[in-house]
Parts: C-alpha cells; structure tokens; sequence
C-alpha cells in the first residue's frame, strides 16, 4: 500500500509541473511536454511490473526483465527532461 502511496504521490508531483514557458518554440515545446508525460507514463507502469514482480517472486524470481524496462523507461525519462528542459525555457 505505501508502494502505491508513493507512486500516486511521485506522478501527481510530476503532472503538476508547468507545461510550457516562454522563450521557447511552442509547437517544440508542447512536443517536448508529450514526451515527458509519456515518459512519465511509462516510468509509472514499469514501476507497478517491478514492484507486483518483487511482491510475488518469493525468492524464485530476480525480477531482471522488469528491472530492465524499468531502467529503460528511466533511461527514456532522462532525455524527455533534459529535452523538454532545453524546448520550453
């Protein structure tokens, strides 16, 4: 239950980020903006896999192939904030 508690608390903290600003080309930032969200999407279900993967293994399963998307999708959340940083300055 904590697990979900954080989960909703991280992507309610992140949905509520500004999604543009000034200064930057608006079509590249609103772009920039999908990308992130999708990248926070997909953050927050790779998490969810891990974490019902780690909760039902019982020590006969290492939860490798979730841990791998999980650090896949992080990977692709980097990007989508230093990308959305560097189009809605």
């Amino acid at each position: 239950m904590a697990g979900r508690t954080a989960v909703f608390l991280c992507a309610t903290a992140l949905a509520a980020l500004p999604s543009t600003t000034a200064g930057a080309s608006r079509e590249d930032c609103e772009d920039a903006v999908e990308q992130y969200r999708s990248a926070v999407s997909d953050v927050m279900d790779a998490l969810r896999a891990y974490s019902s993967c780690i909760a039902s293994a019982r020590g006969r399963d290492d939860c490798s192939t979730e841990f791998a998307t999980l650090q896949s999708a992080h990977d692709d959340f980097e990007n989508a904030v230093s990308e959305r940083a560097s189009e809605c300055e």
